[in-house]
């Protein structure tokens, strides 16, 4: 499988609550990689929502633009390329860890000098080959069904997820869910929700300065008292102890308080 492309531009955008996509026209398609949150967008009359782990393709000279600010805080990874599409779906949902990592490789080789555009090329070409792999995967496929539903919680592991908000966004019934997860994660989905959650705070608590409060804030915790009684259920330990364990001293940057 071969991609006819051109690499033109790529970048990484937080976007605010309120945030609107700004309305172009270009020559170049635009492929976004909504990581996390939800955003708002047109392609000439066309409407879409485009949730967490989704993937949608602009073509190019179409008329794009948000149609609404975004309700809460959205990440994404967005490229701009010329060639022919061919049979790439027009909006999927592949695996959302790899595309992740494709698209970081693809950001650090545009801004490294020492590489010129036939890397970015080449990796633009590797995450174009992921979206037409995922769309091949029939959807009737329990295992295809269940890589989906884990790439969504895993990219909505900064909020409270409940299994009826994961059933909801599959159109599933939530017997039906829990059942798909009891037998093939011997936790079942409720401990696979908990443990992507866990493995989210533990990045943050790992790579950032953030304070521990403001940690807890971000990945949807009501209070500290919550949050410090959520960790240390999973991980056996407070999230200082746990930062002392891996740095040797209380916090990283002055972000040791778990207030």
């Amino acid at each position: 499988m071969s991609f006819d492309v051109k690499y033109a531009v790529c970048g990484k955008t937080s976007a605010p609550t309120g945030w609107v996509h700004p309305s172009s026209s270009t020559p170049t398609h635009e492929l976004i990689f909504c990581r996390s949150g939800r955003i708002y967008i047109a392609e000439g009359f066309d409407r879409y929502v485009l949730g967490a782990g989704e993937v949608i393709i602009l073509p190019a000279d179409t008329r794009r633009y948000g149609y609404r600010g975004n309700d809460a805080p959205a990440e994404l990874y967005w490229v701009h390329f010329s060639g022919e599409l061919g049979s790439l779906p027009h909006i999927s949902c592949p695996d959302g860890e790899k595309l992740l990592r494709l698209f970081s490789d693809l950001i650090f080789y545009s801004r490294a000098p020492e590489y010129d555009d036939e890397a970015c090329r080449c990796v633009l070409c590797l995450i174009l080959y992921e979206l037409q792999r995922s769309s091949s995967v029939g959807e009737d496929d329990p295992n295809a069904r269940l890589y989906a539903i884990c790439d969504w919680i895993a990219a909505n592991s900064d909020r409270r997820l409940l299994v009826s908000d994961v059933a909801a966004h599959f159109s599933y019934n939530e017997d039906y869910i829990t059942r798909l997860f009891k037998h093939h994660y011997r936790g079942g989905i409720k401990s696979y929700i908990d443990a992507a959650r866990s493995k989210r705070i533990r990045e943050l608590l790992l790579t950032t300065d953030k304070r521990i409060c403001d940690i807890a804030d971000e990945c949807g915790f009501q209070d500290p008292k919550s949050f410090q009684k959520f960790f240390k259920y999973h991980e056996g330990m407070s999230a200082t102890q746990f930062r002392e364990l891996y740095f040797g001293f209380s916090g990283k940057g002055g972000a040791s308080s778990d207030g």
